[in-house]
């Protein structure tokens, strides 16, 4: 389907610089730099480009867009400047083995292709944590959708929704549906949103008046036919008995964090105890005798950027910001001029 869509799916060369492993806003930031500094950057991307940060109904904090840019906006523009610079760009391919070799790294594509870089940056992002409740997989993207885009706002026009999570994404998806859908209720297993929103997003949200957050709430089942129709909460407040209720919905969008899929590197790649890739400082066996740089990996050579880094700020600017500030360390350990700005 990528292909007759027009998309790379297979790479043209056999060496390059820096191969970049996600096309979220760290791995496009680190392409667009790599390239624009005239190294062959190869970019693999094993769905869309942008990552969570592509489904973002609205970003309102990234410097720049003042008046706030949709993920898919974003996007596509960061895509258009990666070409501009000659990034080449795999779509519908995954990395599924790397193996260092003497002055770089051996990648190996599903599919069997071989390709080898000077330099690898992993920028595989993280994926949706799912749930299970009853009726779940019956109505999954019939109803019930992980993450949000822009582009359902129409379909929710005048009806009630329901999202699941309380962070940045969670938040932001509430704030642009609230102006389509008649109620937008947020369901949170904690007691609030203090400890894991923005304060300008819970102000935002505190000022819609079809905006409610259920805290203490999580979703126990869903009904319906061939789409989403009601759905069953059930809540646990402290010092109150539990209460089960049956509504009716048009949508639920789930976003309750991620998990890091990272089970596919090498086992000398240091990882945390949840998967996340432990960089710099937080390595702790290490074969050369220089320091490691900032974001580089256990394995010299090989750097991260992004939300599978152990201890990254789950926010698109953070990502953009690690993608540059990786780039900066990845031309020091090459041994070139530092001309990134």
């Amino acid at each position: 389907m990528a292909e007759a869509l027009g998309f790379q799916t297979v790479p043209k060369h056999q060496h390059y610089d820096i191969i970049v492993a996600g096309a979220g806003p760290a791995g496009m930031t680190a392409a667009v730099y790599s390239a624009s500094e005239g190294l062959k950057v190869l970019l693999v991307e094993r769905f869309a480009a942008g990552g969570q940060a592509g489904t973002s109904s609205r970003i309102e904090n990234y410097l720049g867009f003042p008046a706030g840019i949709s993920g898919d906006e974003l996007t596509e523009r960061a895509l258009k400047q990666a070409k501009n610079f000659g990034v080449e760009i795999l779509f519908k391919r995954n990395v599924e083995e790397v193996q260092s070799l003497d002055g770089g790294h051996c990648v190996t594509l599903d599919g069997g292709d071989r390709i080898s870089a000077r330099v690898l940056l992993l920028a595989t992002g993280v994926s949706w944590h799912r749930v299970e409740f009853e009726g779940h997989d019956e109505l999954l993207g019939r109803g019930i959708l992980y993450g949000a885009s822009r582009f359902d706002g129409v379909a929710v026009t005048g009806k009630r929704i329901f999202i699941v999570g309380g962070g940045n994404s969670a938040g932001q998806a509430a704030v642009f549906y609230s102006g389509y859908a008649a109620e937008v209720i947020m369901l949170v297993r904690g007691p609030g949103l203090t400890q894991s929103m923005s304060q300008y997003l819970i102000q935002q949200i505190h000022d819609k008046t079809n905006i409610r957050v259920e805290p203490h709430t999580q979703v126990t089942g869903v009904h319906g036919e061939d789409h989403l129709e009601q759905i069953t909460t059930t809540s646990r407040p402290p010092g109150s008995p539990e209460f089960t209720c049956t509504r009716d919905a048009k949508a639920l969008f789930i976003m309750i964090g991620a998990v890091a899929k990272t089970q596919w590197l090498p086992a000398s790649l240091e990882r945390d105890a949840n998967g996340y890739i432990c960089t710099g400082r937080d390595i702790t066996t290490w074969s050369l005798d220089r320091e490691p740089f900032a974001l580089e990996t256990g394995i010299p050579g090989i750097f991260c950027a992004g939300d599978v880094r152990h201890g990254s700020v789950k926010r698109v600017a953070s990502g953009v910001g690690e993608g540059s500030m990786a780039i900066a360390f990845i031309h020091e350990y090459l041994g070139l001029a530092d001309t990134h700005s």
